[in-house]
C-alpha cells in the first residue's frame, strides 16, 4: 500500500511537473513566434537622410550628388573648391539654396571671370553618395590635380625641406578618434554617417560635420574652414572612412598638411599623398600607423 502510494504520488507530481514544463515551452514558442512575426511585419522608419543635390554656378548645374541635406552652403563651397571648380572662397559672392519636390538647389553667385574659366573645362557630374571622380572623362583628368594656377607653381607645405611641420602625436590622435561618438552627439548627428572633423595640434576640434557620403562629409567640413578661414596647416583632418586617391587630392587643394582616416588607404592613395607631400596616417585593422 505505502508503495502503491509513494507511485501514485511520484506519477501525479511528474504529470504536473511535465505540464508546467509544456506550458513554459508553449508560451516562449509563442512569444519566438510574435516576436519573428513582428520582425517580418513591423516597418521602420530610416533614421539617415539622402537627398538629390544640385550644384549650380551662375545658374548653370556642374554637379548633382546625393547627401545629407544639412550644411548645404558648406557643401557646395567645399565641392567646388576641393574639386577645381573655383579656386577661391574670395570668387564666391553669394550661395543661395533652394528645396524642390525632388531635392536641394544651391546655387553659387561668382566673378565673372570664373564663369568664363568654367566654359573652357566644361564638366557635368552626376554621382551617389560614394562618388569621389564623377564626371571625369579621362584616365589623365582622374589623376590631374589642377591646383590653381598662382599656387601650382609652388611645392606644397610639407614639399619644402626647410619647412618642418609639426605633427600630432600617436595619443592626440588616438584621443581624438575616441572623441568622436561624443562630438557627434553634441552636434545632434546621427550614428552610421560618415564623420570628418578638424582638430588642432593639441586634439581640440575645430570644425566638424558628417554626411551620408565620405567624400560629402569631408567637402562639408572643408567648406566649413575656408568659409570661416580658418587655417589648416596646424591640425589634421579626420574623416571616419577608408582613405582613397580623390580623398587625398580633396585634401591637397583645400591645403591641408595632415589627413587621418580611420580605415586603411588604397595604394594609389599612398602614392598620390607621398607624391604631394600631404602627411596621411591611417588606421590598419584598429592599429594606427603613418603611411606619408
Amino acid at each position: 500500500m505505502l508503495f502503491h502510494f509513494i507511485k501514485t504520488t511520484y506519477i501525479k507530481t511528474l504529470a504536473k511537473t511535465d505540464n508546467i514544463g509544456m506550458n513554459a515551452l508553449h508560451k516562449t514558442d509563442s512569444k519566438t513566434v510574435n516576436s519573428h512575426t513582428n520582425l517580418q511585419t513591423k516597418l521602420h522608419q530610416a533614421q539617415l537622410l539622402e537627398v538629390a543635390v544640385a550644384i549650380s554656378i551662375n545658374g548653370i548645374t556642374q554637379a548633382v550628388m546625393m547627401a545629407s541635406p544639412q550644411h548645404l552652403k558648406d557643401f557646395a563651397l567645399g565641392f567646388t573648391l576641393s574639386e577645381g571648380f573655383i579656386h577661391s572662397v574670395n570668387e564666391v559672392l553669394d550661395i543661395v539654396v533652394k528645396s524642390h519636390d525632388n531635392g536641394w538647389q544651391v546655387d553659387l553667385h561668382v566673378l565673372g571671370k570664373v564663369q568664363h574659366r568654367l566654359k573652357q573645362q566644361r564638366r557635368t557630374m552626376a554621382g551617389p553618395s560614394g562618388c569621389g571622380l564623377c564626371g571625369v572623362e579621362s584616365i589623365e583628368a582622374a589623376m590631374a590635380v589642377n591646383l590653381p594656377v598662382k599656387e601650382s607653381s609652388d611645392k606644397t607645405p610639407a614639399q619644402k625641406k626647410q619647412i618642418q611641420l609639426d605633427l600630432p602625436s600617436i595619443e592626440v590622435i588616438i584621443r581624438a578618434r575616441d572623441a568622436l561618438p561624443s562630438i557627434l552627439s553634441e552636434a545632434g548627428g546621427k550614428r552610421g554617417n560618415h564623420c570628418a572633423a578638424f582638430f588642432d595640434l593639441s586634439g581640440n576640434v575645430i570644425a566638424f560635420r558628417e554626411d551620408i557620403g565620405r567624400h560629402s562629409a569631408l567637402d562639408k567640413l572643408l567648406g566649413c574652414l575656408s568659409k570661416d578661414k580658418l587655417t589648416t596647416t596646424e591640425g589634421f583632418a579626420l574623416i571616419t572612412s577608408r582613405c582613397s586617391h580623390d580623398l587625398i587630392i580633396k585634401a591637397i587643394r583645400l591645403s591641408l598638411t595632415t589627413l587621418v582616416t580611420l580605415a586603411q588607404p588604397t595604394d594609389l592613395a599612398v602614392s598620390s599623398a607621398r607624391k604631394m607631400g600631404l602627411i596621411l596616417f591611417c588606421f590598419q585593422h584598429g592599429q594606427l600607423k603613418r603611411f606619408a
